[in-house]
């Protein structure tokens, strides 16, 4: 048990990826600090992340999916609040994600450096969640 608990988080944490075409249109000279913005916000939320947040109800339960997370930030790069954007199917993963991201991006908190861009902004995260069983050993 505790070693597919390993497993999950680890595929939770690998698993959190970012999707590009999810960033809007921004002119091209922008492109580059917001991509790196949303390189420093995936960086924060991945390390952030706790056993915990794949909740033993759920993986009891095999729930599986993907939360995807908006993130608001002002103009002077202070957080402003989050939520569940698209639905992993799950309430409990859904709520868990919630959770993760509220510890992780506190609203009034300072984003990273990378995110003062003198513009306020919304991205959308994924986090997935996935159970992945040991390898069977011969």
């Amino acid at each position: 048990m505790q070693r597919r608990l390993i497993l999950a988080l680890a595929v939770m944490m690998l698993a959190l990826t970012l999707d590009s075409r999810r960033v809007q249109a921004q002119p091209l000279q922008e492109e580059e600090p917001m991509n790196a913005c949303v390189s420093a916000l995936a960086s924060q939320l991945r390390t952030r992340l706790r056993a915990a947040d794949y909740p033993e109800t759920a993986r009891k339960a095999d729930a599986q999916g993907t939360v995807w997370l908006l993130l608001t930030c002002n103009s002077q790069g202070t957080f402003e609040g989050g939520w569940v954007e698209r639905s992993s199917g799950s309430e409990l993963l859904d709520e868990s994600a919630l959770r993760a991201m509220e510890r992780a991006f506190p609203v009034g908190a300072s984003a990273p450096a990378e995110c003062h861009l003198g513009h306020g902004f919304s991205v959308s995260l994924p986090l997935v969640y996935r159970l992945r069983t040991p390898p069977s050993k011969p």
